[in-house]
């Protein structure tokens, strides 16, 4: 990879995890990305999720547990914020086809929003548009 290292950022709020992707996701991001997804299904309700969480409150009126100290949050809801993404080929494609598909067997939501319009493009092209029902994309920009 010859461009900026991809990264994600998680956000939990009460029912939705916010996830940031940044950068150029590629073959070198992909496993990345899907460890991150992973990790914000795997907070659905009815599970418990072990370790570390992000800071901010999961449950109205009441605190984040400290470091290694088990939570429950429950998502419905996982949106993957693209507004920083700069680049996706094909196996960051395939990465967000599959985390589609397992959201969808569990019955959970996972949108996209924000895509800069060389990314919105590529699923356009590949009608990856269409399983997400659509991309928002970022308004353009202007001189």
């Amino acid at each position: 990879m010859t461009g900026p290292a991809f990264r994600t950022s998680a956000a939990l709020d009460v029912d939705v995890a916010r996830l940031r992707l940044v950068g150029e996701l590629d073959l070198d991001g992909a496993a990345q990305l899907r460890a991150a997804v992973a990790d914000c299904l795997a907070r659905l309700p009815g599970r418990t999720v072990p370790g570390p969480l992000v800071p901010g409150p999961l449950v109205p009126g009441r605190a984040v547990p400290g470091p290694a100290v088990s939570a429950r949050a429950v998502l419905v809801r996982v949106v993957l914020d693209l507004s920083d993404l700069r680049f996706c080929d094909c196996a960051g494609l395939n990465v967000l086809m599959e985390a589609k598909a397992t959201a969808d067997r569990i019955g959970t939501e996972l949108s996209l929003e924000g895509a800069h319009p060389q990314v919105a493009r590529l699923f356009a092209l590949t009608g990856v548009d269409a399983l997400f029902g659509g991309v928002p994309c970022l308004p353009p920009r202007t001189p």
